[in-house]
């Protein structure tokens, strides 16, 4: 038996390893995979270990834990957008993309992570809230039916906005026309430009900051854990171990 790694003792084997990456190159991400046997290919095997050890402890709480992968919450709900996802590390995100039950240990190692009324106070910034002049409006367009609209500067062109926002609340506008056809539109409201307070968006920005704490809190017990428990065979080091020859991020 040829190992790649130790997790609590528990070896990971190298057959382990090519299995996984023979799933890979007969995947749907092979054709951007580095070929084998190169620099990069022996960086991506380094990688899939990190994976397989990560699955490993993850599996190991799970267990401790007597979770279940119906307890893993949506993944939109841990790393709504692309940004976020970086943000994880990729190992981590990879886990928690793939898995429910990766979702569900992160449920349970970040649940007691806090967002203080002072740090929600720190990340407001007005210039981030300001909500533009809104006209709501009865819009036709064409033959089309009337519909009732909340228009912002820029989602209109040329004359029609131009006509829109200059006229008062009941003021027809139109017929007016433009690439789309012809508009016709009765203003019913004015909503000035105005800087949404803090209290509007608190809720939101708690949200926003819980959500980013609580991957950190997570990137970070992954950490701990593959620094107390995982062993790694020589060739196997981590990717980006500066002394393993296949690393090329230097300083």
């Amino acid at each position: 038996m040829t190992v790649a790694a130790w997790v609590s003792g528990v070896p990971v084997e190298v057959s382990d390893v090519d299995a996984r990456e023979v799933s890979l190159r007969t995947g749907p991400v092979a054709p951007v995979l580095p070929r084998e046997r190169t620099g990069e290919g022996r960086q991506l095997r380094r990688w899939l270990v990190q994976v397989l050890v990560a699955e490993r402890l993850v599996a190991a709480e799970a267990h401790a834990r007597g979770l279940t992968s119906v307890d893993g919450p949506p993944l939109a709900l841990i790393a709504p957008d692309r940004a976020a996802m970086l943000g994880l590390g990729s190992v981590a995100a990879d886990l928690l993309a793939r898995d429910p039950l990766a979702r569900a240990v992160f449920a349970a190692v970040t649940a007691e992570v806090v967002v203080s009324p002072e740090a929600v106070e720190q990340c407001y910034d007005p210039s981030r809230f300001r909500v533009p002049e809104e006209r709501v409006v009865r819009h036709a367009l064409g033959d089309g039916p009337t519909r009732r609209r909340v228009l912002r500067r820029g989602e209109l062109t040329g004359p029609v906005e131009d006509a829109v926002f200059g006229a008062s609340v009941g003021e027809r506008v139109g017929p007016v026309r433009d690439p789309l056809g012809t508009h016709v539109l009765v203003v019913e409201e004015v909503r000035p430009a105005r800087v949404r307070p803090l209290a509007e968006v608190r809720e939101s920005i708690t949200e926003f900051l819980l959500a980013a704490g609580r991957r950190r809190a997570f990137t970070a017990w992954l950490d701990r854990r593959v620094a107390g428990e995982v062993r790694l065979a020589p060739g196997y080091e981590h990717p980006g171990d500066p002394n393993q020859p296949d690393n090329t991020h230097r300083h």
